[in-house]
């Protein structure tokens, strides 16, 4: 079993996608274990001690987040 720990300091949290009981699905500006901030989309579970732990999720570049936004906004995503 890893047992390092994973270092990360959110920059900026830029809103909660989703959020159920002690989940939420996040989108931040992160700096992982010292390296440049990236942009993250994730889920996080709120843990009995109160602290946030990162779930799955992907990072990406701005370029790469502005390419996903452009693509949803083309996207009929029948709503």
């Amino acid at each position: 079993m890893d047992t390092r720990k994973i270092e990360y300091d959110v920059i900026s949290h830029l809103g909660n996608i989703s959020e159920k009981n002690n989940y939420t699905k996040e989108v931040n500006l992160i700096s992982w274990s010292g390296r440049e901030a990236i942009y993250d989309l994730r889920g996080w579970r709120i843990g009995k001690d109160g602290i946030k732990y990162p779930l799955k999720g992907i990072s990406m570049e701005k370029a790469d987040l502005i390419a996903l936004r452009d693509l949803l906004i083309k996207a009929d995503l029948g709503v």
